[in-house]
């Protein structure tokens, strides 16, 4: 049985997560966070180069990620591989773009939808909705947490140069705070 209580502490949302009994519980558990930002701080790693993925948790049932991203930092065009996905931005702004697949013969993906997100704010995507982007718009470093319903171990990344998607290997940065070299 789930809680209904505010959510703050990371381990506090691990153990909630391991006792969800169906998917409307995920959506529900993301409501209820209010995690400080210090609480992230053993799982905090950054890079000049590119966004890390910082694996807080990952079970048969769900990952917990938490993206840590430098100014203008952005992930490809990319499928979430049949699994549903939550976003919560912890600190700073994203803009995230969805993608359809376009009717137009000159274009292989249009944008089908454009959203600010801001700390708390909360994201959902999943495959039947199409692909998506996310940017760090923040001027400086931002945060964000990833839950997947089940984990993702690779995906469909767009390729802009060939028009075409190419499967990626997901890999961390860090696991449950330890850094991957």
């Amino acid at each position: 049985m789930i809680h209904t209580e505010t959510i703050n502490t990371i381990n506090y949302l691990v153990n909630e997560l391991k006792n969800i009994e169906n998917e409307e519980e995920y959506k529900k558990i993301v409501k209820r966070l209010e995690i400080p930002v210090e609480e992230y701080k053993p799982y905090m790693h950054w890079s000049k180069d590119h966004y890390t993925r910082n694996c807080i948790a990952r079970t048969e049932d769900f990952e917990l990620i938490l993206l840590c991203w430098s100014e203008g930092q952005e992930t490809p065009i990319h499928c979430h591989n049949n699994q549903e996905c939550w976003v919560y931005v912890v600190e700073g702004e994203f803009d995230e773009q969805r993608f359809v697949e376009s009717e137009k013969k000159s274009e292989d993906l249009e944008v089908d939808a454009e959203l600010q997100l801001e700390v708390d704010g909360v994201s959902y995507m999943n495959d039947d909705m199409g692909y998506h982007s996310l940017a760090n718009i923040s001027d400086g470093r931002a945060m964000s947490l990833h839950l997947y319903m089940n984990p993702i171990d690779e995906c469909s990344i767009y390729n802009e140069e060939s028009g075409e998607f190419q499967w990626k290997t997901m890999k961390y940065d860090s696991f449950k705070g330890e850094k991957i070299s």
